[in-house]
């Protein structure tokens, strides 16, 4: 170099400005996401309450609307249909309750979901249940498809277990089902045909069971949002409101419906009902006002033919054992019991990270769905 310059190894003045704000904003950054992460997370205040007058005024309105039409309503289902008072009777001693449950665990990899059923044997509080089993699909099945399987096995599981306690564990007075005996035409196409062939089995085997061992047999429906009863009166052009929120219009505490047929109802409105032709014994329904508070409806009991003698102490034990929003206490406790949590995955899903990094030294193979398990 001429002039006596020499080359520096040390940065330029300017360099180590430029360094040193580069620095900070990355400090900056990272200051920010930790804090962002750290955030309890809650919904933008703004939003909340955009939803929440949409909801108050939405609401509204739509109640407004009904309040104008249910009068022609209640008055037409008082003419068309008798309503019984029912009495609180303890009718049958040894009584069972069963229902069922399910959850999906959001792994990356595929569809992948657990159910179980659960009997609830009264007064002693026996339980009782078969194997759990996994329903496991590749994503190549739409959502949609998934969860109608799920739904439909899960409901066969009920029914089986049913039938797998009937016969090993002795009979029962009464079995009490958490869900319907009455399906609707929606289950007609729905999840796979094995899996509809599978319900159709497990259902027409336990009835077929009580009726041979003479145990009472009902299915209770407790968030019913069927129209079988407007359908069956020919109220459906009229309104559309579900059978469950017009009797609770109607009905008083201790009071029920007579009976009807909602395979009748399908077919006067829908010309068929597939999915009902396949089960073995007609059934029938009948809604019963169980609690006395205003803002629980009236649950649904579905029974088949066999059991009609029997409606009135059917109806007083579910109406004396009534408990939360007027369910009978033996579908209480199984709901109770056999409920599958988020909760309750997550915990077995935080398990499953050691073991398959003991394993397979691996445990990107769990990845899980964002935010699933949360």
């Amino acid at each position: 170099m001429s002039g006596g310059a020499r080359r520096s190894d040390k940065p330029h003045r300017g360099c180590l400005r430029m360094t040193a704000h580069r620095t900070q904003i990355e400090d900056d950054t990272n200051s920010l996401i930790s804090s962002l992460v750290k955030e309890r997370v809650t919904t933008y205040p703004r939003l909340c309450l955009a939803l929440r007058n949409l909801i108050l005024d939405e609401v509204s309105q739509d109640i407004h609307e009904d309040i104008l039409r249910l009068p022609e309503v209640i008055s037409a289902i008082r003419e068309r249909i008798a309503l019984y008072p029912v009495e609180r009777k303890a009718a049958y001693e040894k009584v069972a309750g069963v229902d069922a449950g399910s959850q999906r665990v959001p792994l990356a990899s595929r569809w992948f979901a657990v159910i179980a059923a659960l009997v609830y044997r009264l007064p002693k509080a026996e339980r009782y249940f078969n194997e759990p089993e996994t329903i496991k699909l590749p994503y190549s099945f739409s959502g949609e498809k998934f969860h109608e399987i799920v739904s439909i096995r899960r409901e066969a599981k009920l029914f089986e277990t049913s039938v797998s306690f009937l016969k090993n564990r002795g009979a029962v007075d009464l079995i009490l089902v958490d869900g319907p005996l009455a399906f609707g035409n929606w289950w007609t196409n729905k999840a796979e045909r094995e899996d509809r062939s599978a319900l159709v089995s497990s259902v027409n085997s336990l009835l077929s069971l009580c009726e041979e061992k003479g145990i009472a047999v009902a299915g209770v429906v407790k968030r019913a949002t069927a129209r079988y009863l407007i359908h069956y009166l020919g109220l459906c052009q009229i309104t559309s409101l579900s059978d469950a929120f017009v009797l609770l219009q109607v009905l008083k505490p201790g009071q029920r419906t007579d009976i009807f047929s909602p395979s009748e109802a399908l077919r006067r409105t829908m010309r068929a009902a597939p999915f009902m032709d396949r089960i073995s014994h007609p059934v029938y329904s009948f809604y019963l006002r169980s609690s006395s508070h205003y803002l629980s409806p009236p649950i649904r009991i579905d029974l088949p033919k066999f059991m009609l003698a029997s409606v009135d102490n059917l109806a007083g034990y579910c109406y004396s054992t009534a408990v939360r929003e007027g369910i009978p206490l033996p579908i209480v406790k199984a709901d109770e019991e056999v409920r599958v949590t988020k909760n309750f995955i997550n915990e077995i899903y935080s398990e499953l990270i050691p073991r398959l990094e003991g394993r397979f030294g691996d445990s990107s193979l769990a990845a899980g769905i964002w935010g699933g398990f949360e």
